[in-house]
């Protein structure tokens, strides 16, 4: 964020500016993290159906060869899920980063006035020590093991949900393709 374009003009007319600006940008932050979460929903449900419709497929017997190229398919559309929502979760994470990064270099201002919201959760996230306001009860804030993990490259979502389920799929895909070319299918 560019400081000269929030303090030209009146100290009045600055706060206003800095308070707006930083409005929108914590309003596009809070709907960035909703729509992830809502996304995230939206994928894991897709690949939960695809997965038991897989697995119903697999548990037909006798197995036919084209039920196992049928496996097959919706194992490689799968993996294709996977990474569409590898990429969309990780775009949406970058942008709330962006979003996050700018409220962070506003509340780093000197004219800022208020409280240092995300500043402080950054803070807890990288230093992970106890965070301690005397007015708030209880006054000291202890960050949970889950602030340690959230940055570790396996607990982000966009990777580690993209990889079980590509996992699976993957394992679906070997399994129909060794069912489809093996002896004694019809």
């Amino acid at each position: 964020m560019n400081p000269s374009l929030l303090t030209a003009g009146s100290a009045g007319d600055t706060e206003g500016r800095l308070a707006r600006t930083y409005a929108h940008l914590l309003t596009l932050w809070t709907s960035g993290v909703r729509d992830y979460h809502s996304l995230l929903s939206a994928y894991l449900l897709a690949h939960s159906i695809f997965v038991a419709v897989i697995g119903l497929f697999v548990s037909q017997h006798p197995m036919a060869r084209v039920l196992s190229i049928v496996i097959a398919l919706l194992s490689v559309f799968g993996i294709l899920l996977c990474l569409q929502m590898a990429i969309v979760l990780g775009r949406f994470s970058a942008q709330n980063s962006l979003w996050e990064w700018h409220l962070r270099g506003l509340e780093g201002l000197p004219a800022w006035p208020d409280r240092k919201l995300l500043s402080g959760l950054r803070w807890l996230r990288e230093r992970h020590e106890p965070w301690s306001e005397p007015g708030n009860e209880p006054p000291v804030f202890r960050p949970a093991w889950a602030f340690r993990t959230h940055r570790q490259w396996w607990a982000h979502r966009a990777v580690s949900f993209p990889l079980f389920f590509g996992s699976v799929y993957g394992l679906f895909l070997v399994w129909s393709l060794a069912q489809a070319v093996g002896p004694g299918l019809p």
